[in-house]
């Protein structure tokens, strides 16, 4: 049975939540992607830098609150700690939703296209996926349902957010490993040529399956809606959304290829009118 966890990490005399830590690392990262891929698709990597900027506040801000609420028989009476982006515990759904926000803000302000910023955001809401189910085995977030001691082989002796203690499904090291497979298969598909915006939609629903996988071996305290947990209602869902957006997506490929076909005829003699 497996017994340790990280709750916090010390860097000296500084003391902070290792789900934050790890969150964090993820954002940093997926700036750094974006301003690294934007000259791949003629933008300013300072552009994107600024849209992966509001992607990030919306996604903090949503994705808290959304966790807020889905843990509301804590946080009901102590409203105030919801708005502590700082102390970790985010909800996937509400982060897409609010980074999604974000990046429409940034659209209508700058008039930039977010499709192709999206679309490079696919492997980073993956990684992030990944981490996030780190951060919570390392938080008591997300515990899985608890066992007869010995029942199951590879059960965690973990402590649920409430600090209570028991052997249970290790919920959060699947969703760490499903994660890490999507990512992979993502990974090995960045040269195939994709409509605009499959890309993200693909990401978005291959988060969405695996938290519905997980949800079905959760233990934590979850409102309920309709007799089914709320992640599991909140991720099919998402999952939904993912395959609605897929659709689209290929549904409207050949505007999309009439589209860029024009964009790159316009850049063309841009060029060779500044010549």
């Amino acid at each position: 049975m497996i017994t340790s966890m990280f709750p916090t990490l010390s860097f000296g005399p500084i003391t902070l939540s290792t789900y934050t830590v790890l969150i964090d690392l993820g954002l940093v990262g997926a700036l750094a992607w974006l301003w690294f891929r934007a000259p791949a698709h003629e933008r300013e990597p300072v552009r994107w830098l600024d849209a992966g900027l509001f992607a990030a506040a919306g996604a903090l801000l949503g994705g808290r609150l959304a966790f807020g609420f889905g843990n509301w028989a804590y946080f009901q009476n102590h409203v105030g700690e919801m708005f502590r982006l700082w102390e970790g515990g985010y909800a996937w759904p509400g982060a897409a939703v609010g980074g999604l926000i974000g990046l429409i803000l940034f659209s209508w302000l700058t008039r930039e296209s977010i499709t192709p910023i999206l679309d490079e955001l696919a492997l980073p809401a993956l990684a992030l996926s990944a981490l996030g189910w780190m951060g919570c085995a390392a938080a008591g977030c997300a515990t899985g349902l608890d066992v007869p001691p010995g029942a199951l082989p590879f059960a965690v002796n973990w402590p649920d957010l409430y600090g209570v203690v028991l052997p249970r499904w290790p919920s959060q090291i699947i969703g760490f490993g499903l994660s890490l497979i999507a990512f992979s298969y993502l990974f090995t598909q960045q040269s195939r040529q994709w409509p605009r915006g499959f890309r993200f939609a693909l990401a978005l629903t291959l988060v969405a399956v695996v938290g519905l996988a997980v949800s079905f071996v959760r233990g934590d305290d979850m409102p309920l809606v309709s007799g089914w947990r709320l992640d599991v209602v909140a991720n099919a869902v998402m999952t939904v959304l993912g395959l609605v957006g897929l659709v689209i997506a290929w549904a409207l490929e050949p505007g999309q290829r009439k589209q860029l076909t024009t964009e790159s005829t316009e850049s063309t003699e841009n060029k060779e009118k500044s010549v």
